[in-house]
């Protein structure tokens, strides 16, 4: 079952809220039928070129759902998705896509930052990007000063991957990441800093985020699945 209501053209009664959507157009968020089982529903997400509202940056970037923002700066949480990477529409990209990203909410006045951590494919490869800054304000354009990335390898293609990540937010150095994918434990990372010293814990994204606005390709498609959640504390 998909956990998706945010979609904006919603073909089941079993799609779950999101907090909001950014979505180049109707078609770009949609629940149809799971390719690999007919009696379940997935969450499709397409990305057009040169698609989205020329006055709207993010639209012209995006297909993408977003949740609900966390208690603290300092909460642990456990996520589970699971992902399909269609090989007619996931096509080999030198331009990448942010395909899961925990956002970090401002404080007042601060500015955007980078996401704390993200999930992206490029290449052919998935890679994740985790970064911190324990700073009370965090200065425009250098939120991604202490990042860090570790590689999954070859992003799979026609089959659904299961992603668990456990992560312990905090931008002081006591924080964790842990990633499994497919049951194996891929990153280990204890203790570490990890997040921004914000008054609001971060959020959840995902679907299609071209941020350079640009592919080799005319479409992007990807689809997601069993979107949970545990908060531990």
């Amino acid at each position: 079952a998909v956990h998706s209501k945010g979609a904006l053209n919603n073909r089941s009664d079993k799609a779950k809220k999101w907090r909001f959507s950014q979505m180049q157009n109707s078609q770009s968020g949609q629940v149809i039928p799971d390719p690999t089982n007919s009696k379940n529903a997935v969450m499709q997400f397409i990305w057009q070129k040169e698609g989205g509202k020329n006055y709207d940056a993010n639209t012209q970037k995006k297909a993408h759902l977003y949740g609900e923002f966390g208690k603290s700066n300092t909460q642990e949480e456990v996520w589970s998705f699971r992902v399909y990477f269609p090989s007619k529409g996931m096509e080999k990209d030198n331009k990448a896509e942010i395909i899961i990203q925990w956002h970090g909410h401002p404080d007042t006045f601060e500015s955007d930052r980078h996401p704390p951590l993200a999930l992206d494919n490029r290449n052919d490869q998935l890679t994740v990007t985790w970064l911190y800054d324990q700073r009370a304000w965090t200065f425009p354009g250098s939120s991604d000063r202490h990042s860090r990335h570790k590689s999954l390898g070859k992003t799979p293609k026609d089959q659904w991957v299961q992603f668990v990540f456990h992560i312990k937010w905090d931008p002081d150095g006591d924080g964790m990441l842990k990633v499994w994918q497919d049951g194996r434990l891929k990153i280990d990372q204890h203790p570490i800093p990890i997040g921004f010293n914000d008054r609001i814990g971060p959020y959840l994204g995902f679907g299609i985020y071209k941020f350079e606005n640009n592919s080799q390709h005319k479409k992007r498609i990807i689809l997601f699945d069993d979107i949970q959640q545990w908060i531990i504390q």
